[in-house]
């Protein structure tokens, strides 16, 4: 099988890519799947991941440098590739692997009303989201999450005691490890603080094999009407998905936030509008920071921001664009793409980077 590859009008670097293929014609070379690479006609073959999805299959890999307006052909064969990313369950919830290196962990006890994902860290493994169990300043922003403020009048943002609601795990599934990327679905439901259902959450996280200077996630988060009418309502403490910097990076110590319009801190992100937001600053001597990138697809593309001085990034398409009606039996999407890059906004190219999630290579395979 020939994949042809083209840039387009970008140059692509550590760009990951996806295409859909026919499973039959993968399982002609392997039959789970695993132990494929991408051989090019000069240069070092590529490690390739392949799931399965009914009849279809779906090839990813890490592109690794590919000149605007040029075109690249690979022939899919068989190589000796391992596992490097590989997602673990722990008495935690998931440990997200590269290697034998912890790169994040899903933290799923419910000795707090929701889980996240978290620490996001640097090249040198020193944290750039903050998890602080003693603090007293917004002690509910816990690295990566997703809530709402105001879903049917519950507060799952916020943990007001007695009165919050919960965001428990039912189920973890569709583990995936390959030489590329590794990841899993969270089925999580939606409480009041009485127990009682108000809707269905259903997170796939896609973590990338990249070099020690990046992080790259994907996340696609549905929400489900499964227990009647659902309204998400117009409050600013929503997502649905948020970070929380880790105090040395925030604006008050090192720290700056820009936008895809250049706008700079909160003063001129927040409750604007912009398809992406990079939050950086120092620790340990070091540029490090969090980019969070909105998905074309996502209502009300470019999103609003609520970004704050103080450390929190959160996309926001509720405070300023109104409440939203799920019907029963009906659900929302959301799609994004968070990024812990070292260096500054400039020095990791985030605009770049955001090129290759907006309108990323064209990709045939025959």
């Amino acid at each position: 099988m020939k994949i042809t590859v083209e840039a387009g009008p970008h140059t692509r670097k550590l760009c990951p890519v996806a295409v859909k293929v026919s499973a039959e014609a993968v399982k002609a070379l392997s039959d789970d799947g695993k132990g494929l690479v991408l051989k090019p006609e000069n240069g070092r073959q590529i490690p390739c991941a392949c799931r399965f999805e009914g009849e279809e299959a779906e090839l990813s890999f890490i592109l690794d440098w590919l000149g605007e307006n040029e075109c690249a052909e690979f022939e899919l064969s068989r190589g000796k590739v391992c596992d490097r990313m590989r997602t673990v369950r722990t008495e935690r919830g998931l440990s997200i692997l590269s290697g034998e290196d912890e790169i994040t962990e899903y933290y799923t006890k419910t000795d707090i009303p929701k889980p996240y994902l978290g620490h996001l860290r640097e090249r040198y493994g020193t944290p750039v989201t903050r998890l602080d169990p003693t603090t007293k300043e917004h002690p509910h922003h816990r690295a990566l999450w997703i809530s709402h403020g105001d879903v049917n009048g519950v507060d799952t943002w916020n943990e007001p005691k007695d009165t919050h609601g919960f965001i428990r795990v039912r189920e973890l599934s569709d583990l995936f490890d390959s030489p590329v990327w590794t990841g899993f679905t969270a089925h999580n439901v939606w409480t009041d603080h009485g127990g009682k259902p108000l809707c269905n959450e259903d997170t796939s996280f896609r973590i990338y094999d990249m070099p020690g200077s990046l992080t790259v996630i994907d996340v696609d988060i549905t929400l489900s009407a499964a227990y009647g009418e659902v309204t998400l309502g117009p409050t600013k403490e929503a997502g649905p998905l948020a970070v929380r910097m880790a105090d040395e990076l925030i604006v008050q110590h090192t720290g700056t936030m820009e936008s895809a319009e250049g706008g700079i801190n909160e003063g001129e992100i927040w409750m604007k509008r912009s398809a992406w937001v990079d939050y950086w600053g120092t620790t340990d001597g070091r540029r490090c920071g969090v980019a969070v990138f909105d998905n074309a697809e996502n209502e009300l593309f470019p999103t609003y921001w609520h970004a704050r001085n103080y450390g929190l990034m959160a996309v926001n398409n509720f405070y300023r664009g109104g409440a939203r009606v799920i019907p029963e039996g009906e659900s929302k999407n959301w799609k994004f793409r968070v990024i812990a890059h070292s260096g500054s906004t400039a020095e990791a190219e985030i605009s770049k980077r955001y090129l290759d999630y907006f309108a990323p290579p064209k990709i045939k395979a025959e």
